[in-house]
């Protein structure tokens, strides 16, 4: 791990690693010839801090659940947070550092959960990390509360800089963590001034402090203190112990400090120091103008950080080992699920008419029983999308409650569920209408980006949603979720098949979209719950048959009209429900022909027909904006009706 070695320890070996720190952040950019080197520097200090001084962590065991978590929100300074992995022993070589950047290297341009031990939450678009922080913060309370401090007993501390400030997701997020009450979230604001353009002031005038006290956040601003080792020690001290609010920490430091010609200047925020800049900085500091200098005595003082939590995560073990709440400890840090909750899912009668959003809530109202880290709810729609839990709600006075009231905050709520799937031990749900996840959309990227277990229960999946008119008809956010990958998006055809959409995403290593109509649907007579999770199935295989059907969601009791017309003027035709175009495409080839066939096919689905020329040769769908008018209209004047299908599949024949 050394290039360079020297005889002697250095009497203040804090301020030789910081400055290690410093020209890792100069040297691996620059190497890369891309990446963010002026705010690694002047974050040196408070990361130094962080990992000696402050988190509770095993650096040989990332995954240990009772460790702090640590969230780099700005995280275009991905090279601060892989020097600190690399020296505290998570597994980084200084190999590793050298491909900053690379193809296929274990440090990508923004921290990747999924890539790089040690990396909690994959950040980039700022203010996703501050919000997720949120999400995590949730989950350690309710775990707490659940299991003791002896089982559970952590901080999130996140470092965000006026990027994740400035984006709107921070605001709902920090609204959010103030009502909660959520001690053990410290925010740390690196208030640098700086922006890609120029100075902050260029287009930033807030009040931060202020903005943070109205959230009832407990706010220290400590001012010039970002080189100020004790001073920073304190504040974090202070902050973690703080158990009925957020905390936000604001210091001030200087970007590119301490290069004698690029500090405080905007352009070193990105890719700056060229071979003369790092030569002059590294002068600065006192430190030998060589690449990826890492001294023996300091490899030795931050890998000695990095163990000191052994010992802590073994008495952890033990005391997990003598617990009363093992078994259920660990069933919700396992899959999550009891081994008989399927015996709790609901069933339907055939021929009954439910909306499938209101089946959904029958589910959720069964698994809250078998699943002791289901947690969730919504965007103040929760009777609306079927997202109510008989839990008490998360607050500060009942930590232990399940029911999440998001508020008017669906930026926010989506990415608090991505913090609560990876802080672990919780299966997240929320919900809102389906048109808008457009809000949600940069939540359920970074979900599926991180595979993160979320749940989401979007509504109101049409046209059929009614009066409220084209501003609340979704038409193109099927196809648009679709797109994503990794998202499975399921939409089941009734209520029978809302039993197998929770199955399959329950089941599945990553997030889901449950799509769920507000109006009612009949139970189908052939509709199976097992069959969702092959993403198709055939419905009805009549004997010389014409022509075949694909649908989905409430478009699947069309098909099957459609069909049964079709049949009096003896041209019988096969409907095939298709709930889940990722499960389906994940069948064997073989698999999935013989569920569609080789007849000529139309394919129903009330939204955009872009796609599904994948699977059938006419697709009837929306291609424009809806209308406002009773759901049931709507659908029928744009198409979505058995005599429409009937005539397309004549059409075609």
């Amino acid at each position: 791990m050394t290039s360079t070695e020297t005889n002697s320890t250095p009497a203040n070996i804090e301020a030789v690693g910081i400055n290690v720190i410093r020209s890792l952040g100069m040297d691996a950019p620059h190497k890369a010839k891309s990446g963010h080197q002026g705010t690694s520097m002047a974050l040196a200090p408070l990361a130094h801090v962080l990992f000696t001084r402050i988190m509770r962590y095993d650096a040989a065991r990332p995954e240990w659940p009772d460790r702090d978590r640590f969230i780099l929100s700005n995280g275009h300074v991905s090279i601060l947070h892989y020097s600190m992995l690399h020296l505290t022993g998570h597994g980084l070589t200084l190999d590793d550092l050298k491909e900053f950047r690379q193809w296929d290297s274990a440090t990508p341009g923004h921290p990747e959960n999924t890539h790089t031990a040690g990396v909690e939450v994959t950040t980039g678009p700022l203010g996703q990390g501050l919000a997720n922080g949120v999400g995590m913060a949730i989950a350690e309370r309710f775990h707490r509360s659940k299991f003791g401090e002896e089982l559970s007993n952590h901080n999130i501390y996140v470092v965000a800089g006026d990027g994740c400030l400035s984006e709107g997701v921070s605001h709902e997020a920090a609204s959010l963590a103030g009502h909660l009450g959520l001690g053990r979230l410290v925010v740390i604001y690196d208030d640098n001034r700086i922006t890609i353009d120029g100075p902050t002031e260029l287009a930033l005038s807030d009040d931060a402090a202020k903005r943070f006290e109205a959230y009832g956040w407990d706010v220290n601003d400590i001012g010039e203190s970002g080189e100020d080792l004790d001073a920073l020690e304190s504040a974090l001290n202070r902050a973690k112990g703080i158990e009925d609010k957020p905390s936000v920490i604001i210091v001030r430091t200087h970007i590119g400090f301490p290069s004698p010609t690029l500090t405080d200047h905007h352009s070193a925020h990105g890719l700056a120091f060229g071979d003369e800049e790092i030569a002059a900085a590294k002068e600065a500091m006192g430190v030998p103008n060589e690449p990826f200098w890492v001294p023996e005595e300091v490899s030795n003082y931050y890998a000695a950080a990095g163990a000191r939590g052994q010992s802590e995560a073994a008495a952890w073990d033990e005391r997990l080992a003598a617990s009363q709440h093992r078994q259920e400890w660990e069933t919700t840090w396992g899959t999550g699920l009891a081994d008989d909750w399927e015996s709790a899912l609901p069933t339907f009668t055939a021929g009954d008419s439910i909306a499938t959003r209101k089946a959904s809530q029958v589910v959720v109202t069964a698994l809250e029983s078998v699943a002791p880290g289901f947690m969730g709810g919504s965007a103040d729609l929760t009777g609306n999308t079927g997202t109510k839990l008989q839990s008490d709600p998360q607050s500060l006075s009942t930590p232990a409650g399940q029911q999440i009231f998001f508020g008017v905050r669906e930026h926010a709520m989506g990415s608090a569920l991505v913090g609560a799937a990876l802080h672990g031990g919780t299966i997240p749900f929320a919900g809102t209408f389906l048109v808008f996840s457009d809000y949600m959309r940069p939540a359920v990227r970074l979900a599926a980006l991180s595979k993160a277990k979320c749940l989401f229960v979007w509504t109101h999946d049409s046209v059929g949603v009614g009066e409220d008119g084209p501003t609340h008809q979704p038409v193109e956010h099927i196809m648009a979720l679709r797109t994503i990958p990794g998202l499975q998006v399921i939409r089941p055809a009734d209520a029978t098949e809302t039993v197998g959409a929770w199955k399959l995403a329950l089941s599945y290593d990553g997030p889901s979209a449950l799509i769920m109509s507000r109006q009612n649907l009949p139970v189908l007579e052939t509709t199976s719950a097992d069959a969702v999770a092959g993403g198709a199935y055939v419905l009805s295989d009549p004997v010389d048959a014409v022509a075949t059907i694909v649908a989905t969601g409430s478009e699947v009791s069309v098909a099957v009209e459609a069909a049964a017309a079709l049949a009096a003027e003896g041209k019988p035709t096969r409907v095939v429900s298709m709930p889940c175009w990722e499960a389906f495409e994940a069948q064997a080839p073989g698999d999935r022909k013989a569920v569609l066939g080789q007849l000529p096919t139309v394919s129903v689905e009330a939204g955009v027909t872009l796609g599904w020329r994948s699977y059938a040769d006419t697709a009837v769908g929306i291609d424009r904006f809806g209308a406002s008018a009773p759901g049931s209209i709507a659908l029928s004047k744009l198409g979505i009706n058995a005599e429409n299908v009937a005539a397309k599949v004549t059409e075609l024949l």
